[in-house]
């Protein structure tokens, strides 16, 4: 879905990553954001290339964001969600290393947005939080919603808009699918990946 001026404004977040692949983990994630938050619409974002895995040799991003597309529609499909579900290819588009300040800019400029944009993340991430790119910056600009992975507690951090969802933890990994353990993948990402030979298929 391509964004148009007459999109209505709405409590918005984005869930960026490299998805490589998509499983239920993440869409357990979609689940928990509608249950626990007030937010209304979901933008996301596979990487190009990821900022924190940069040296990682990814699955093409083509075949990345079909896997969003495919996951997103089913989990629409088979549950009622309040959700407005996006997937964009902003970051495949501008290629290179994929910077989350340089995806939350044009996210702003591109949908209307209500109040502070949310940005998804695990509590993995918040060790290094002040190490991302133009963090200051960034972080004037969005809301961090944390979801619990590891059980990290976010540290006081001056200027930080830090939201922590200590949800129930759904224990599946990328890094298992691509060894070729499918059984985190919904059935259209499994055949998908099955039909185009990835992870071992």
């Amino acid at each position: 879905m391509m964004p148009t001026t007459e999109m209505k404004s709405k409590l918005t977040c984005i869930f960026g990553g490299t998805f490589d692949p998509i499983h239920k983990g993440h869409l357990h994630i979609l689940n928990q954001l509608e249950e626990y938050t007030p937010y209304e619409r979901v933008i996301v974002i596979p990487a190009r290339i990821s900022n924190f895995k940069q040296e990682s040799n990814p699955t093409p991003a083509v075949d990345r964001y079909n896997m969003v597309k495919i996951a997103l529609n089913e989990y629409s499909s088979k549950q009622p969600t309040r959700l407005e579900l996006i997937v964009s290819d902003i970051e495949i588009k501008r290629g290179g290393v994929s910077y989350t300040y340089d995806t939350v800019v044009e996210v702003l400029e591109t949908f209307n947005v209500t109040g502070r944009l949310g940005l998804i993340m695990g509590d993995d991430l918040l060790p290094d939080l002040d190490k991302w790119y133009r963090i200051d910056e960034l972080k004037e600009l969005v809301d961090f919603v944390c979801f619990s992975r590891d059980k990290i507690i976010a540290p006081e951090r001056e200027g930080y808009h830090i939201t922590q969802i200590n949800s129930p933890i759904y224990n599946a990994s990328s890094t298992e699918v691509r060894n070729g353990d499918f059984s985190s993948l919904t059935q259209g990402v499994k055949s998908y990946v099955e039909s185009h030979g990835l992870y071992k298929a």
